[in-house]
């Protein structure tokens, strides 16, 4: 869209022509798609522009099906991050030629495990208790054998209360779908100055088990807040909330 710069002065596209910061104006070149997509000379284009679009739906497959739990916690630029890795994962497909690479199950087994969705805030510099997850049919169970909320938080400035994040999706992307477990019994919102908790569980459970294809996908993460007339308030827009993917099946 074109921007006046100055009384006269325009920068950006009208109708058919460019307007260019030196003052200079062009025709807008025209598209001949019908080029791009038979011309020898543009075979790599054309692969690398068919692997980051299907590296793009790949990211957005996973993102949607952890909706909930990135609305909390993530970074500016967590999609082209993640879009990054998708485009790693599928140039590791050794099944397919050059522009019909996928995202592989086993690989995205290996290489999504730990992706952090806000590098602002990393798990590891929040979370200092010691939990497991696994896996059972439909079921996939977090497990805290202790979290002393004194010693294992390390909460920011201004925060009472925290709030456990865990939450598992099974997503299939061969055909670009996706299930979300439902967590019955989360820890809930507790304070950071309350006793600590021993031997707890999370179910989380999907509607149907997954399939052979389907990648489980497990995220854990913080939220942080700050109690005011009874009301809690979530802290800095959600930029001090990590989360991670810790498990992956």
């Amino acid at each position: 869209m074109a921007s006046q710069t100055g009384i006269l002065g325009l920068q950006g596209t009208v109708g058919g022509l460019v307007f260019a910061k030196d003052g200079s104006v062009r025709q807008k070149p025209a598209s001949n798609k019908a080029a791009f997509n038979s011309a020898a000379s543009l075979a790599r284009t054309r692969e690398n522009a068919s692997e980051f679009g299907r590296a793009a739906g790949a990211g957005k497959l996973l993102r949607d099906s952890l909706r909930v739990l990135i609305a909390s916690a993530s970074d500016s630029r967590m999609v082209s991050r993640l879009t990054q890795k998708m485009r790693g994962i599928i140039g590791m497909d050794d099944a397919n030629d050059r522009g019909a690479r996928v995202v592989d199950r086993d690989n995205a087994k290996d290489e999504l495990l730990g992706f952090n969705f806000n590098l602002g805030a990393g798990i590891g510099q929040s979370l200092f208790f010691q939990y497991a997850i696994a896996g059972n049919g439909a079921d996939v169970t977090l497990t805290v054998p202790r979290l002393n909320p004194a010693t294992d938080i390390v909460a920011p400035q201004g925060a009472t209360h925290f709030e456990v994040l865990y939450g598992v999706s099974a997503v299939n992307f061969e055909l670009g779908t996706y299930q979300v477990a439902t967590v019955a019994a989360p820890l809930g919102v507790l304070a950071l100055n309350s006793a600590a908790l021993q031997n707890r569980a999370v179910t989380a459970t999907l509607a149907t088990a997954p399939g052979a294809d389907d990648l489980v996908v497990g995220a854990v993460g913080i939220n942080f807040y700050q109690q005011l007339n009874g009301k809690f308030y979530p802290l800095n827009n959600n930029s001090t909330n990590p989360l991670a993917v810790e498990y992956v099946a």
